[in-house]
């Protein structure tokens, strides 16, 4: 009888370890690609669009909130944007995970000029740069 009643404790147990695995797996399901120069940073030669997967450094962010903290700047940038992005001194490049591959999100400039896929431009405020400048310096920088 003892047995019996040990086994199933033993059983329980298993279950909820494993119903806590399945519940704490789920989470950092989110992704996202950043590309990025660090913004204090200067460069002899450009650093566009085109380069900076080649010139930058790669990080993958899977915090749901710091994704959030982002996507949130870049809702909040002004559009049209004061400065016209140049694509010469680019310093951020964003891409989220699709089904069909990555899919750019935007490009960000040293001064926080912003380019949408779209082709819309706008100016991220001193206070969004700052914000997307610590979520990189808390996700990417070892």
């Amino acid at each position: 009888m003892r047995v019996g009643l040990w086994g199933i404790k033993l059983a329980t147990l298993a279950l909820a370890i494993g119903g806590c695995g399945v519940v704490h797996g789920h989470e950092g399901v989110a992704s996202m690609t950043i590309y990025y120069v660090p913004f204090e940073e200067e460069t002899l030669t450009p650093v566009t669009s085109a380069n900076i997967q080649e010139r930058g450094i790669r990080c993958e962010i899977h915090s749901t909130k710091d994704i959030d903290r982002i996507k949130s700047v870049l809702r909040a940038a002004v559009k049209p944007a004061p400065e016209k992005f140049s694509d010469k001194r680019v310093r951020v490049k964003l891409l989220e995970p699709s089904d069909t591959g990555d899919v750019l999100l935007a490009v960000i400039e040293k001064e926080g000029e912003v380019h949408f896929p779209d082709g819309t431009e706008g100016q991220i405020s001193r206070r969004g740069l700052d914000t997307i400048k610590k979520v990189i310096e808390s996700q990417c920088r070892q």
